[in-house]
């Protein structure tokens, strides 16, 4: 499991906003949802937002002796990610799916009785889990993603496939997954006001001030990447503690730029 400890505050972008769009219809629909973008522009890092992943992935993976959580912590928990791996079969795709979905009820219905322990266990096992996004979807074979779409009728659970540029044209080649699909969002890059307050996110615990050039130079090296763009900020980082830089320039941004393999446009040497 990752480390996703003292990660920076999150930045609420329009493409998030279209992101809840395209998970709330499909949650209430109970349909497939298709979600590509390029790599890094934050398609993962909206999912586990939504989903509050960061808190429930850790209990999932570790399960607790004594039903003992706070039921504000998860009382609108209703969703899981699973990633497929690289060589991923229907048996493994269809065992996953059924362990996550279990494990995700059993820890939901724990916290919210968790002020009763003595009792939980004699509940009827209840449904929680309403929707499931599936990261880096594009792994999936034709049969696993047929798993997948029983799986969602099976259970009456919503779905979101997120996956790489050019995975919906599959998708819709395929009748019988595509008949199933309800919604389709393209998460493209973020624009350059929600750039800067990304950036502005990375360094808020620290006396630094970004010049606007530096935002555009960073535009550009980047692409607006939002991956790249926290590469770079940590190799400024580095270069601002080396050199006592409170000033984030676009000369800096060149800098760092040398290290990342990226380029500072057309007529700039790096």
């Amino acid at each position: 499991m990752t480390n996703k400890t003292n990660r920076p505050t999150f930045v609420n972008t329009r493409q998030h906003e279209r992101f809840i769009d395209l998970c709330n219809a499909c949650r209430n629909n109970q349909y497939i949802g298709v979600c590509t973008g390029r790599s890094g522009v934050g398609k993962t890092r909206s999912a586990e937002e939504y989903s509050k992943w960061a808190i429930l992935e850790r209990r999932l993976e570790q399960p607790r002796q004594n039903p003992n959580e706070p039921p504000a912590v998860l009382d609108e928990c209703f969703t899981a990610i699973y990633t497929p791996d690289m060589s991923c079969t229907i048996k493994r795709v269809s065992s996953a799916l059924a362990r996550l979905r279990i494990r995700f009820d059993i820890l939901v219905q724990e916290s919210l009785c968790w002020y009763q322990a003595e009792k939980w266990c004699l509940k009827p096992p209840q449904k929680f889990l309403e929707l499931l996004i599936i990261d880096e979807a594009q792994r999936l074979s034709t049969p696993c993603l047929e798993v997948v779409r029983d799986f969602s009728k099976k259970h009456k659970i919503g779905v979101v496939l997120i996956g790489m540029p050019g995975f919906q044209y599959r998708i819709h080649n395929l009748d019988h997954i595509n008949t199933s699909v309800g919604f389709y969002h393209e998460f493209n890059s973020p624009r350059t006001e929600e750039l800067r307050a990304i950036l502005e996110a990375r360094w808020q615990s620290e006396q630094v001030t970004i010049e606007d050039g530096a935002v555009e130079m960073i535009q550009t090296v980047t692409a607006s990447n939002v991956q790249k763009v926290i590469n770079i900020s940590a190799e400024m980082r580095r270069v601002c503690t080396l050199n006592s830089i409170s000033i984030i320039t676009a000369d800096l941004v060149k800098v760092a730029s040398k290290t990342l393999l990226l380029s500072t446009g057309e007529g700039v040497k790096v």
